[in-house]
C-alpha cells in the first residue's frame, strides 16, 4: 500500500503543525499494517522520528490517535465524497449502464487504491463499530438516494437496466464493489486497472436487461 499523504486532505484534518502530520501518517500505516490492537504507540512514535511524548502530549492515547484519524473522515471527507457524488457524478445524464457503472465503480475503486492505508482503518472501525456504522449511514442526504433513483428509473426507462427494484441493483453494487475492496485491503489482492475494468465489465453483464 502507498504511504498516506494528509497533506491531500489537510483542511479536513485541521492546524497540524509538520510534526503531528507526520504522527499521524505513521499512525494510519502502522494501524493498516498491524490493526490498532496490535499497534503500539512506541512504533508510531519511532516511524514518525518524533518522542513518544509528542503523541501523548498533543492525542492523549492510542485512542485519542485513531479519533484523530477517524472522526475528520466521518465528519468532512466523507461527507464531502457523498457531495461530490452527487453534484458531479449523479448529475450526469448516464445514457448507458456501461457509462453508469464505469463512472461509479472505477472512481470508488480508485480512491480506495489511492488512499487505502486511510481507507482500511476507516473501514476496519466500520467494521467493529455499530455506534460508528449508524453515525456514518446518517451522512447519507436524502438527495443522495435521490439523485440515484433518479439515474436508475432513467436507465430502466431507456431498456439499459434490469427489472429490479433500485434498492436491489444498488445492494448488488455494493456487494460486489465491497469484495473486491476487502480482498484488496486484508487478502492482499490487486486492484490494477484491469482488475477494476473487470469488476465493471461484472457489473455491466449481470445488470442487463434479461430477455424476456
Amino acid at each position: 500500500m502507498a504511504d498516506p499523504h494528509l497533506a491531500d486532505y489537510a483542511p479536513a484534518f485541521g492546524n497540524l503543525t509538520a510534526k503531528q502530520q507526520k504522527i499521524l501518517e505513521s499512525a494510519i500505516t502502522v494501524f493498516a499494517e498491524k490493526g490498532y490492537a496490535n499497534a503500539s504507540t512506541h512504533e508510531i512514535a519511532k516511524r514518525a522520528g518524533v518522542a513518544e511524548g509528542n503523541i501523548f502530549a498533543r492525542f492523549g492515547s492510542k485512542h485519542g490517535l485513531l479519533n484523530a484519524i477517524i472522526q475528520p473522515v466521518a465528519e468532512r471527507i466523507f461527507p464531502f465524497a457523498v457531495s461530490d457524488l452527487v453534484d458531479r457524478e449523479l448529475a450526469t445524464p448516464f445514457q448507458t449502464r456501461h457509462e453508469f457503472c464505469e463512472s461509479l465503480i472505477s472512481n470508488r475503486l480508485r480512491i480506495l487504491r489511492d488512499n487505502a492505508p486511510l481507507v482500511k482503518v476507516f473501514v476496519t472501525e466500520l467494521l467493529n463499530q455499530e455506534t460508528f456504522r449508524q453515525q456514518l449511514l446518517h451522512q447519507f442526504p436524502d438527495s443522495y438516494w435521490a439523485a440515484l433513483d433518479q439515474t436508475l428509473d432513467r436507465l430502466r426507462e431507456n431498456g439499459e437496466l434490469v427489472a429490479w427494484s433500485n434498492r436491489t441493483v444498488l445492494k448488488y453494487l455494493w456487494s460486489l464493489v465491497g469484495g473486491v475492496a476487502a480482498s484488496f485491503l486484508y487478502f492482499n489482492q490487486p486492484l490494477d486497472d484491469d482488475t477494476i475494468a473487470t469488476t465493471v465489465t461484472a457489473a455491466d453483464k449481470v445488470l442487463a436487461p434479461k430477455p424476456a
